[in-house]
């Protein structure tokens, strides 16, 4: 499917998403594709909170009226864009599930509960998160300093593990916006002593320094020769991975991280960096999943 999935539920938040998935498909120059999912005909809850005119549990008489008021957000966003609308007979996680084969994005929205709690995502969420094979973005206010089309996009690296795809979708982000892509790389010097209470030479700090930010230079080079026209700023740094993606994340228009889709005896599992990210980050953030 070439066009951007969004799932509404009548919520301010998801209507924020909407927001953030109209300019998204028209960076890419595609449709949108707005779903609302009634299963049961129950209010569908998508993790972003009460919606609009029901509470959790009852009748949802009106899923078109979500649609509308969805598609006249993201008209007003970008006027003229194609736009698709449907009302999925669905739970709201098989719904999203499906809408989004083959798209490039699916946007969900995601509830802001302040600067220590950050993001709330629902179970709904979380869930359509942990099961997505495309890239799924959780979508929260944007602060002032974060609305532009051209704040920087953070994308976080760990080069023990599969980061092609995230790496392709923070560079192709960038390269629509005409942003800056910050690539977040923490390092540490654990593997570099045989015991945890041993002190850390300075000068073997300064070298394995070094030789991180070398090493991410050097994962990062066929992107650079692909996307000459997009800035470029590492930052590699000593210490824990999470709360080093958070700060990261402030100021930016969009945080990219992964999730694994094998290799764990849990298939669905989120991971507790991407988990973190997902419910402290200051922007939206977009989980990519990868081998």
């Amino acid at each position: 499917m070439n066009a951007v999935v969004v799932g509404v539920d009548g919520s301010d938040e998801s209507l924020r998403a909407a927001r953030w998935a109209a300019a998204e498909a028209a960076w890419r120059g595609i449709r949108l594709h707005i779903v609302t999912a009634v299963g049961r005909r129950r209010t569908p809850d998508l993790g972003t909170g009460t919606g609009t005119g029901t509470e959790r549990g009852r009748t949802a008489p009106w899923p078109e009226q979500n649609l509308r008021a969805a598609a006249e957000a993201a008209t007003e966003v970008s006027p003229g864009l194609g736009i698709d609308e449907d009302v999925l007979g669905e739970s709201p996680v098989r719904a999203l599930l499906h809408a989004a084969e083959g798209a490039p994005v699916l946007a969900i929205g995601s509830r802001a509960l302040g600067p220590v709690t950050g993001f709330f995502l629902g179970s709904v969420g979380l869930s359509v998160i942990a099961h997505a094979t495309m890239p799924v973005v959780a979508v929260r206010h944007p602060d002032a300093r974060s609305q532009g089309a051209a704040a920087p996009v953070v994308v976080g690296v760990d080069l023990t593990h599969a980061y092609a795809p995230l790496v392709d979708f923070a560079f192709g982000t960038a390269d629509r916006r005409g942003a800056v892509l910050r690539v977040a790389h923490a390092w540490s010097v654990q593997a570099l002593y045989s015991y945890p209470s041993a002190l850390p030479d300075p000068a073997v700090l300064v070298r394995a320094g070094d030789r991180a930010e070398a090493e991410l230079d050097r994962a990062l080079e066929p992107w650079r020769r692909r996307f000459p026209h997009v800035g470029v700023e590492t930052e590699p740094a000593m210490g824990a991975s999470a709360p080093f993606l958070v700060e990261s994340s402030k100021g930016a228009s969009l945080l990219v991280v992964g999730r694994r889709l094998r290799g764990h005896p849990f298939p669905t599992r989120i991971g507790p960096v991407t988990h973190a990210a997902l419910h402290h980050a200051a922007c939206p953030v977009a989980v990519v999943p990868h081998e």
